[in-house]
């Protein structure tokens, strides 16, 4: 599913989950909250752009208020036509398996043209950058336990699981590439 449908879901979704309209701010905030930037790219910057988009195609309204002690904002609401569209959205992404595509990998198969200690080197960078990564998703599942919905907390869990799978992975490749003796034994 390409970003910009993956930004759409996310603000069908969150407008779904709040029953009285929402400013775009109070969408950047549940964004925040939820973790969203954790698990997917969404810009801010193309925010309202999206929003209003999408209330032309018709899957949401919006409608203006002005607070004496703040400017002009805009509220948006989730139409009928936008709930059928998220449900359709979830489905579709959900149910159509994609291949898992690592871009990692292309230049791993390049790697022997690289110096062994500058593999290892490579190598190394990334265990410890997934380590750290490890650490701050297992810090956010504590600390947004029963704060953010069931979910969120399971997709975090589910990068957490990749993230361990892919460190597991990693060590076995450094033992491979210690235990290799010339740069010739890689082709």
């Amino acid at each position: 599913m390409a970003i910009q449908n993956l930004t759409k879901l996310i603000l069908l979704g969150i407008l779904f989950e709040f029953p009285k309209p929402i400013h775009g701010y109070e969408i950047k905030k549940v964004i925040n909250q939820w973790a969203i930037g954790e698990f997917t790219e969404i810009s801010y910057g193309s925010l309202y752009y999206n929003l209003e988009k999408m209330e032309k195609e018709g899957l949401l309204s919006s409608r203006k208020e002005k607070d004496s002690e703040r400017p002009e904002r805009t509220l948006y609401h989730i139409t009928e036509k936008g709930k059928t569209e998220l449900i359709v959205m979830i489905r579709k992404n959900f149910f159509e398996i994609q291949p898992i595509r690592y871009p990692l990998d292309v230049g791993l198969l390049f790697m022997p043209i690289l110096s062994k200690s500058e593999i290892i080197e490579a190598i190394d960078k990334r265990i410890q950058y997934i380590q750290k990564k490890n650490k701050e998703h297992k810090g956010l599942i504590d600390t947004l336990k029963r704060k953010i919905p069931f979910f969120a907390i399971y997709i975090i869990k589910h990068h957490y699981a990749h993230w361990e799978a892919e460190l597991k992975w990693l060590q076995e490749l450094k033992e491979e590439v210690e235990n290799r003796k010339v740069i010739e034994d890689f082709l």
